[in-house]
């Protein structure tokens, strides 16, 4: 075991420091030493593979064994250093929620994930995560780390429950009682054996299911079980192809990702605004027409989405989101009466023009939008 100059209790408090410092806002340790602390976690998410409810994400499947082996990705891990980084926009204001809340009932405009409206998560987090490792092993010792966020073959959720980060909420999302859901979690693996963090991690969601009740799609089975196949964020993200129709109406006009569940929960009126540049909105992304994004052309997307984890849809499954998104503004405009104003020929007017395109993803829901607006 190495020696360095700190006890446990200051070591801890070094890092916490530290890691704040670097835009985390909160900080556990988990014990990953022993895989039995994850033998239970492990057999849930087994049941959850086998009922086919991972959908399309077949490297949710692929991944089991390294998820209940984590010294897979390291070698000598013994803890799961558990960051959490809030995400909610520097100038967002105090009335965010209820803002959030109306603009889904505003057909016309795009609504996009909170999270996907500045830089990609995954990048701004490794790289602080990765700086974070670095200062460990200036000022404390040399020891060994690897930066997980996201894409890693982990189980987050149960780590940070594990570490006292906070506790798995019924829509499946880390809940932390003063700051709701709006974070991102990350991870660093060590083989460092720093103390362990206990934290409160009770479950306070008591009765409430706030979050399942407001689902568009009634996505989860059962509390904490989410049904991948029918969540709009996986339906405008992860699905890769052609969306049933049945779902098309119930997407509204969700063009990347779906933030409902988190939107009703109670515990998000404590959540906080991120403190970092990175995660400010661009392109007007919380506050455009569905009509200006589907006028977009490729350069245009790659262009104005530099940085942005909406690249990773690509071109044509973001124009065939549009498109449905466009569709239901259709159906929305005519029920209130808005056929003699010109709204709906002129979403018919715009999904017209891309007909002739080459584009057979996009083509299904091309022809729906446009049959919504002759209804």
């Amino acid at each position: 075991m190495k020696s360095h100059k700190y006890s446990d209790n200051q070591t801890l408090e070094k890092i916490s420091g530290w890691a704040q410092e670097l835009g985390f806002s909160d900080l556990a340790v988990a014990d990953i030493e022993s895989p039995k602390n994850l033998s239970l976690p492990i057999e849930r998410y087994k049941n959850w593979i086998e009922q086919g409810l991972h959908g399309e994400m077949m490297y949710l499947k692929d991944t089991m064994i390294v998820r209940s082996k984590p010294d897979k990705l390291l070698k000598g891990v013994k803890r799961a250093i558990m960051v959490s980084m809030n995400y909610l926009p520097k100038d967002s204001t105090s009335d965010w929620i209820v803002k959030e809340i109306n603009g889904l009932q505003k057909s016309e405009k795009a609504n996009i994930s909170v999270y996907a409206r500045g830089k990609d998560y995954h990048r701004v987090m490794r790289k602080r995560l990765s700086k974070l490792a670095k200062k460990i092993c200036l000022e404390i010792g040399s020891y060994g780390f690897r930066a997980c966020v996201d894409s890693a073959p982990l189980l987050e959720v149960e780590l940070a429950q594990k570490s006292g980060l906070g506790w798995r909420g019924k829509n499946t999302l880390l809940l932390k009682r003063n700051e709701g859901s709006f974070f991102f979690l990350g991870t660093l693996l060590t083989d460092m054996p720093l103390k362990i963090t206990h934290g409160s991690s009770s479950n306070l969601c008591g009765s409430c299911t706030s979050c399942l009740d407001k689902c568009p799609t009634k996505a989860f089975v059962a509390p904490y079980v989410l049904d991948a196949k029918k969540c709009i964020s996986y339906l405008t993200i992860e699905n890769k192809g052609i969306i049933e129709e049945p779902l098309r109406h119930l997407i509204g006009n969700r063009v990347y990702g779906c933030d409902d569940c988190q939107l009703v929960c109670p515990w998000n009126k404590y959540a906080k605004l991120s403190t970092l540049e990175e995660f400010n909105v661009k392109n007007g992304l919380d506050d455009v027409s569905l009509i200006n994004l589907f006028k977009w052309n490729e350069v245009q997307f790659m262009h104005n989405h530099v940085g942005s984890p909406i690249l990773r849809i690509g071109y044509e499954r973001w124009l065939r989101n549009i498109a449905i998104g466009l569709g239901n503004s259709a159906n929305k405009k005519k029920e209130y009466g808005s056929v003699n104003n010109g709204a709906v020929s002129e979403i018919k007017k715009t999904l017209v023009t891309r007909l002739n395109e080459n584009k057979p993803i996009l083509r299904p829901h091309l022809d729906w939008a446009i049959a919504q607006c002759d209804k």
